[in-house]
């Protein structure tokens, strides 16, 4: 239990499909791109998607990463069709588990990827799985800057900043209803609904920013960290990821401040734009969090935007000194 409630077990919060519930022609496709029968299928406990996502091998020993969904999960098969485009393009030096294949048809979607040697992390994070995580951003925001062209040629590109990173300046106009909030935010939402308004100047930058980077989508090795799910990539700044990743160290009592301003990408970001993405990012965890749960996803959905949010809140309002 953490001083925000109770934390999301990240590595077992999937409620995914099984090998025996894809259809025969999925199994197919897979088997002959690993060249036999699995042997032994091990499913990533982690992730909120709900598709299939395990480690399947072989009886020779031939292994990979394997992710699928269908027509019957419209949230991961769209996710995962995107994913497959990004991971053909991204620069080698992006610390990424390396792509293997994709296959389209019968309205499914499969990927295969390295079956990388490494665990999910967990929380608490230890101070060395931090430090591997971060090295593993710094070296891909280092590869994604400024934007490599084969992402810019399959339509990444710098979309404008969405209502979802807006929440409190909508409250404030009463288009939408008030979320809760914790005490040390209350009364504030003008303030934050000001401070939340420089977001299009703060991620203003010419690099491709993963857009949702946090501890479950990496994994963790002896000696080094992987970046997975590059889903919902775009032409941003890449320190926004950054300090996203870095609310969960916050929330688990590290030094976020210190970390971020330790980092390779946070040069130049002046305190201001680091609060007005902490404002942005928490309006936008804390109002989902409100939100009823989502079909075929993670029922930790939820759970993980409310803590997460509350993380958020407590790093700005520490920022700021309020109480």
């Amino acid at each position: 239990m953490s001083r925000f409630g109770p934390t999301v077990p990240y590595d077992a919060t999937a409620d995914r499909a099984t090998w025996s519930t894809l259809p025969a022609y999925v199994q197919e496709r897979i088997i002959a791109e690993l060249g036999g029968k699995p042997a032994d299928i091990r499913m990533a406990g982690g992730g909120f998607s709900g598709g299939f996502a395990a480690r399947v091998r072989t009886e020779s020993g031939a292994e990979l990463f394997i992710k699928t969904a269908g027509p019957d999960n419209a949230f991961a098969l769209n996710a995962f069709r995107q994913e497959a485009r990004v991971n053909a393009v991204l620069p080698q030096s992006v610390p990424a588990p390396r792509f293997e294949f994709a296959a389209d048809f019968e309205n499914w979607t499969v990927l295969g990827f390295e079956a990388v040697d490494g665990r999910a992390p967990t929380l608490p994070m230890s101070p060395r799985d931090l430090d591997l995580m971060l090295d593993a951003w710094a070296q891909a925001a280092a590869a994604l800057t400024p934007a490599p062209q084969t992402l810019l040629d399959i339509g990444v590109s710098a979309v404008p900043i969405k209502e979802d990173l807006r929440r409190f300046a909508r409250v404030a106009a009463g288009a939408v209803d008030p979320f809760p909030v914790p005490p040390a935010l209350q009364d504030r939402i003008d303030e934050l609904a000001a401070i939340e308004s420089g977001i299009d100047e703060a991620m203003a930058a010419d690099s491709v920013m993963h857009f949702d980077l946090r501890p479950d989508n990496m994994i963790v090795g002896a000696d080094q960290a992987w970046i997975c799910d590059w889903n919902w990539v775009q032409v941003h700044s890449t320190w926004f990821d950054t300090a996203c990743f870095l609310i969960a160290a916050h929330g688990d009592g590290h030094d976020a401040d210190a970390l971020f301003r330790a980092h390779p990408t946070a040069a130049g970001v002046t305190p201001d734009e680091l609060d007005t993405v902490l404002a942005s990012i928490t309006g936008y965890y804390l109002s989902q969090a409100a939100q009823p749960l989502i079909p075929k996803v993670s029922p930790y959905i939820r759970t993980h935007q409310r803590w997460s949010g509350l993380a958020a809140a407590d790093w700005l309002a520490q920022r700021r000194g309020w109480t």
